[in-house]
């Protein structure tokens, strides 16, 4: 791991956090707490907030993320409210070959913005 990367843990949830052009977080492992929001939001809104003071754009990859229960999705939308309203932008990428990803991660489409702050897409 070099200095521009960070492993955040919980559970069997990883955030691995590659800070290049751009800041990427790669969703790996398994996401099962009941209440995954008090690990997730806190880590996403510091990673946006640091792209946002950087003018780096921000990828959350879910691509590599084996499974997630229903409660996941929860911090995601208030992550992506959040970037919503200020000036971050974000490019949510999800295996669209894993149906499971395609049917939660494509109703997050309704958040995509005009100017492309926000973007989400199946690969």
């Amino acid at each position: 791991m070099s200095l521009n990367n960070q492993i955040f843990s919980e559970d069997q949830l990883q955030l691995e956090v590659v800070d290049g052009d751009e800041i990427e977080i790669r969703w790996l492992g398994k996401s099962v707490q009941r209440n995954p929001s008090q690990f997730i939001i806190p880590t996403l809104a510091d990673v946006m907030k640091r792209g946002a003071m950087q003018n780096k754009a921000v990828i959350w990859d879910f691509r590599q993320l084996e499974y997630m229960n229903s409660s996941t999705i929860t911090p995601v939308i208030k992550t992506l409210e959040m970037v919503k309203k200020g000036t971050g932008k974000v490019k949510l990428i999800y295996n669209k070959g894993k149906k499971w990803q395609d049917l939660s991660f494509s109703a997050l489409r309704i958040f995509e913005t005009k100017d492309g702050r926000i973007q989400v897409v199946g690969q």
